[in-house]
């Protein structure tokens, strides 16, 4: 059975497989679960968390090579940027160094809670099945 969303932070929303057996043992019975993220969830996690990574070399490639140019004037790779025609804009070009720098920071940050996110949610999966059937038997 799968329980949950692809949008799940927590390990109650969290997509997930839930495994339920019932063994009939002398008059009782015996139940039996295991639970794991879903597939789904997991790839989609992940992919975030790359994608994230890879705009965060972005950015910071970008500060430090508009930076480097803003303070030696040798043409690099992002100086056009903040060259119109010929000229300079300092303002311009320290505000695209501060905008990559803080959104670098930001997507860090995501990539932090994603994985923060992650270890809570594996650790407490099995725990949410284990009080779900518990409300049952009570």
């Amino acid at each position: 059975m799968k329980q949950g969303s692809l949008w799940g932070i927590s390990p109650t929303s969290a997509k997930k497989k839930i495994q339920l057996n019932l063994e009939s043992v002398n008059s009782d019975t015996k139940v039996t679960f295991s639970s794991s993220l879903s597939s789904d969830w997991k790839n989609v996690t992940l992919i975030g968390c790359v994608l994230a990574a890879v705009l965060v070399g972005l950015c910071l490639w970008m500060a430090f090579d508009l930076n480097a140019f803003l303070i030696t004037r040798k043409p690099s790779f992002w100086s056009w940027l903040v060259t119109v025609n010929g000229n300079v804009d300092l303002q311009v070009g320290q505000a695209f160094v501060n905008l990559a720098k803080a959104l670098a920071a930001f997507l860090s940050v995501i990539i932090l809670l994603e994985v923060a996110i992650t270890v809570y949610v594996h650790s407490r999966i099995e725990r949410f099945t284990e009080d779900t059937l518990n409300s049952f038997s009570s």
